[in-house]
């Protein structure tokens, strides 16, 4: 049924009328950096449909989500005069977007401190490498949060400078705002205070190791959370085997079933513990304090690698054994002031705007892009 739909989509994408002002919006799941600006896109002028074949997405209800397995969904996609997207165009199967005149922005899902796409060693001998050679291509326009990131997503995926703006990621203007995550547990979570969010980054091939010491004694980790006063939620990548397998404690799992979008729960947390997360990258806004496990350094530069060298955009406090996590932890927890200003140095590197207006730039990209035609017969 799907190849049948494709094709009907790829013969409707050359042949039907685009409208400027209606855009199709997605991601792998609701949230990202897409949502906050099929949310708001009105306020520019534009109409928005967010495509997608994500079951639980549609289940949900939201107005203007549309199946991308519909004829509906093939009309609108058919018919858009723009496609923002956080991944690849993939995600909107079995919809196509063939035309040249459909607008094709990516917003990205985040802000990378290892080396992806174009830059990754490894892309060449990827087996959807050419095709998203082609893709990259199409692309409009990309959306970084400073200059310095901006040269990055210039070489990454070989765009023009002039095509990726300094705009911020809009998935981060909920860090401004109170956070509408409730940490809600059955059983109820111990008695606490602080909360600190252990999330490291995915391993290609390899599980990651939680507590990657020789002196590791998940007992005194217990102890000292309950000493002051707080929990441990455990979050890693959904494809990583090593996750938690279950709450013991005040170690507590945080997956994707229980917080679909990390970025909203973010300013619940007074402490990050990661290695080389771009979720770090997010948590600079909050100003809060971060303490590195890189337990497997000199493989990770290797392999994919840096953008910058770790130590730059990795202020200490690093941790190589536990006892030094764990007076690290209480430094956090309770001095988290001592190590600002270094923080302060990464995020000037990495930030143009600290503010909640990130949403508003880059709708503001969108609605002026190439002249607009005034074709509205099939609305």
């Amino acid at each position: 049924m799907d190849a049948l739909l494709t094709a009907l989509s790829w013969v409707l994408g050359h042949v039907v009328p685009k409208d400027p002002d209606l855009f199709v919006f997605g991601g792998r799941q609701y949230g990202g950096n897409t949502a906050p600006l099929f949310e708001r896109c009105g306020e520019v002028g534009l109409r928005g449909v967010w495509l997608t074949k994500n079951p639980a997405v549609l289940r949900a209800g939201r107005p203007g989500v549309v199946s991308s397995r519909s004829l509906r969904g093939l009309w609108l996609g058919a018919r858009a005069g723009g496609v923002v997207l956080t991944h690849s165009l993939g995600d909107f199967a079995p919809v196509r977007f063939p035309s040249r005149r459909t607008r094709i922005l990516n917003v990205w899902h985040g802000m990378p401190i290892k080396r992806i796409s174009r830059a990754d060693p490894s892309f060449a001998a990827r087996k959807h490498a050419r095709a998203n050679l082609r893709e990259m291509k199409r692309y409009e326009a990309m959306f970084a949060t400073s200059d310095d990131m901006a040269r990055v997503f210039a070489e990454t995926f070989d765009l023009p400078p002039s095509r990726v703006h300094r705009t911020g990621q809009p998935r981060t203007d909920a860090l401004f705002r109170p956070s509408p995550v409730a940490l809600d547990f059955d059983p109820p979570l111990p008695p606490h205070t602080k909360r600190v969010l252990y999330c490291p980054t995915w391993r290609e091939g390899v599980a990651v190791r939680l507590f990657p010491f020789a002196d590791a004694d998940l007992d005194a980790v217990q102890r000292f959370l309950e000493a002051h006063g707080a929990v441990m939620f455990v979050r890693t990548h959904p494809n990583d085997p090593g996750k938690l397998a279950k709450r013991e404690g005040r170690l507590v799992p945080l997956q994707g079933d229980v917080v679909p979008e990390i970025t909203d729960a973010l300013p619940l947390f007074d402490a990050l513990v990661t290695d080389y997360s771009s979720v770090y990258l997010d948590f600079l806004l909050l100003d809060r304090p971060t303490i590195f496990l890189p337990y497997d350094l000199a493989a990770y530069a290797r392999a994919p690698g840096f953008y910058w060298p770790f130590e730059r955009i990795a202020p200490e406090p690093w941790a190589s054994t536990q006892a030094d996590f764990l007076a690290a932890l209480g430094q956090a927890l309770t001095a988290p002031e001592t190590h600002a200003a270094a923080r302060a140095g990464v995020r000037r590197l990495v930030y143009d705007h600290v503010d909640d207006g990130a949403t508003r730039r880059v709708l503001e990209v969108l609605v002026s892009g190439p002249p607009r035609s005034t074709d509205r017969s099939a609305r």
